[in-house]
């Protein structure tokens, strides 16, 4: 029983003697979103606007079908 009240102290005592000085550190960050937007003028190569214009004169709606005359020339 002697060393059941002993280890209760002292584990008391013990963790007293670790929180004493203590103190709570709180910080506080500020994040600010900067968005940049940056318009730049895209200027069609000649291989573009011939798939451009192949493109047009087929008269195709189909979105892969422009995607892939672009991709060719890349």
């Amino acid at each position: 029983m002697k060393k059941l009240f002993f280890t209760a102290f002292a584990v008391v005592v013990f963790s007293s003697v670790a929180m004493a000085n203590s103190t709570e550190l709180k910080e506080t960050t500020t994040l600010q979103n900067v968005i940049k937007v940056v318009e730049v003028e895209n200027q069609a190569t000649p291989c573009e606007n011939a798939a451009i214009d192949y493109y047009e004169a087929t008269g195709s709606n189909d979105p892969a079908f422009f995607t892939y005359l672009i991709a060719m020339c890349h």
